[in-house]
């Protein structure tokens, strides 16, 4: 037991602050083998609330943690001292490599806990926090779904849930539309007014609107959104932007999408409330989820009547299943006639592609071969690592096995993910032909399409299909083989591939996806045709032709608008 007055200092110094005069204290009292865990728990905690803190500082804290948990493993505090561990792994193992090695640790710990406690929130938030780090979304899905049959209120895991089964083969599109009909309920209702005592008809144009928090820096929702706004009718539209993300990444690409907009508004430090409030005032008739799933803090607004028309595009590719979204962009290719009963939403289907990118302001290079210059075919994929599946890894390693002296390139986000995936692939002892770009050191969107003039043949991921890297690749002129999915979000590299003319990279299978990968890469004439004609002809593609994209999308959004309104 400690000293209540012990405790009663120590409380006080922790109230102001007096992180280093915690542990101090602390250590004076007691050496960390013979300390209670409660105090070796406090002392880690300090640690880390330090500015500035070191690598020392969270090794030691690490260890800190790891004492508290140990000798507390059977208590509540014990799970609490098991979290912070995991939280500083996964926060600092990117920038202090000594760290990762601590990652199994954690592992190994959250197993025993697990086993202890058959069901504690806290636990295992933390634990899907670690698996999702770990890439393992089939434990992330497992955890996800525990907690939502026990807590189903807490709507950022109902997103995880309905985010992880994109990642796995397991959910066809019946099971996702099942899922989302309860997905209203995880999130509450807001005080909307009826939208029936609002005068749209004094509108001098049709209102429309964009709800996001991805409207910042590069990101890549930006670059599919900003000409198509700019492209859009102002004689028959005025447009709305509400940017509710993070304002100190408010930067170049944000800037074109407010110049292009009628009216911008930075709302990211406003409630769903305020939001939904500043919308209604505005009189928008047309509102666009620009976020789904991907925007847990603030998809509740669109579990809200809060316009005549409410449209699901870009962001996230499958149903919401909210009833008072009345829409989702699509196109022929994602989208079956048939399976348009099992989204919430109807279907609106454009022309060509359901969304188009702006492309970049630098100057296309038009490079030689560098199976020229390396005298070996590079494979490349710049996908985020949890899209890289078992089946994925499979595949790719038949590849690298087939086509002697090949390499891979792929984009490393963390470390431990890195050495994670190299594992992965040792099994099937293909790991020395990885090569990897580390994510930070290309931050800049122009270095990191520069980038592509390494690679040879791009590789796009599959059940869940990459849509920036393949835009950014055929901007690049770099082909992309894709496989043939099942749902929405398993077939935009189909829709990609056909809206850009080149439907011979797409597999039906994985023997076919091997085979026209090592067929493009033993037949080098050919494939330096082919690239020099994705180079020359893809911007005249429906994929990066904003203008035409923008009036197929007013012409699709005029009839649904007489129709409904």
């Amino acid at each position: 037991m400690v000293d209540q007055n012990f405790q009663r200092i120590l409380l006080d110094l922790f109230s102001r602050k007096k992180y280093k005069d915690v542990i101090l204290k602390v250590e004076e009292y007691s050496k960390r083998d013979n300390r209670p865990g409660g105090l070796s728990s406090l002392v880690g905690v300090c640690k880390m609330l330090n500015p500035n803190y070191s690598e020392e500082d969270v090794i030691s804290a690490l260890s800190d943690f790891e004492d508290a948990y140990k000798k507390l493993k059977t208590q509540l505090a014990g799970i609490e001292a098991l979290g912070n561990y995991i939280t500083a792994c996964i926060k600092n193992s990117q920038k202090y490599l000594n760290v990762i090695d601590f990652l199994e640790n954690a592992k190994l710990m959250f197993d025993e806990a697990e086993k202890n406690f058959p069901y504690n929130e806290k636990l295992y938030l933390s634990g899907i926090d670690l698996h999702k780090y770990l890439l393992n979304p089939k434990k992330v899905l497992q955890l996800s779904k525990k907690v939502l049959e026990n807590n189903s209120k807490l709507k950022i895991n109902a997103c995880t849930y309905g985010m992880m089964n994109n990642y796995i083969y397991d959910w066809g599109i019946k099971d996702y539309y099942n899922y989302s009909k309860d997905f209203k309920t995880y999130f509450p209702k807001l005080k909307v007014n009826d939208i029936n005592g609002i005068d749209y008809k004094k509108n001098n144009k049709i209102k429309i609107g964009f709800v996001s928090p991805d409207f910042v820096v590069n990101h890549s929702v930006t670059y599919f959104v900003k000409n198509t706004i700019k492209n859009l009718d102002k004689n028959i539209f005025e447009v709305f932007v509400y940017q509710i993300g993070d304002s100190s990444l408010l930067k170049s690409s944000s800037k074109e999408l407010k110049d292009n907009s009628d009216f911008w508004y930075d709302l990211s430090k406003t409630s769903n409330q305020e939001i939904v409030d500043k919308i209604q005032a505005d009189k928008v008739e047309i509102l666009f989820d620009v976020m789904g799933l991907t925007g847990a803090k603030n998809i509740e607004i669109f579990n809200n009547r809060v316009c005549p028309m409410q449209i699901s595009w870009l962001a996230f590719c499958n149903t919401v299943g909210f009833n008072d979204i009345d829409y989702l962009i699509a196109d022929k290719n994602l989208i079956y006639d048939e399976e348009e009963k099992y989204y919430s939403e109807k279907i609106i289907k454009l022309p060509h592609v359901w969304n188009c990118h702006s492309g970049f302001p630098f100057k296309r290079e038009k490079l030689d071969l560098p199976f020229k210059k390396n005298k070996f075919i590079t494979f490349g994929s710049f996908n985020n690592f949890l899209k890289i599946s078992d089946e994925v890894i499979r595949t790719w390693s038949k590849i690298l096995k087939e086509v002697k002296n090949s390499k891979l390139i792929l984009k490393s986000s963390f470390s431990y993910q890195t050495k994670n995936i190299i594992s992965k692939f040792k099994n099937y002892g293909v790991d020395k032909q990885l090569e990897f770009f580390d994510r930070q050191n290309y931050s800049e969107v122009e270095d990191h399409l520069k980038l592509y003039n390494n690679v040879d043949i791009g590789l796009d991921t599959f059940p869940y299909n990459g849509v920036t890297t393949t835009f950014e690749a055929l901007w690049a002129g770099v082909p992309v083989l894709v496989m043939k999915g099942y749902n929405f979000n398993s077939r935009c590299g189909e829709s990609i591939v056909k809206n850009g003319n080149l439907e011979y990279f797409l597999a039906e299978n994985e023997d076919q996806y091997i085979q026209k990968a090592t067929h493009l890469a033993n037949n080098i004439d050919e494939l330096t045709s082919i690239r020099e004609k994705i180079f020359s002809n893809i911007l005249s593609t429906p994929l990066y032709d904003s203008q035409k994209f923008a009036e197929g999308l007013k012409n699709e959004l005029l009839k649904v608008y007489k129709r409904n309104l």
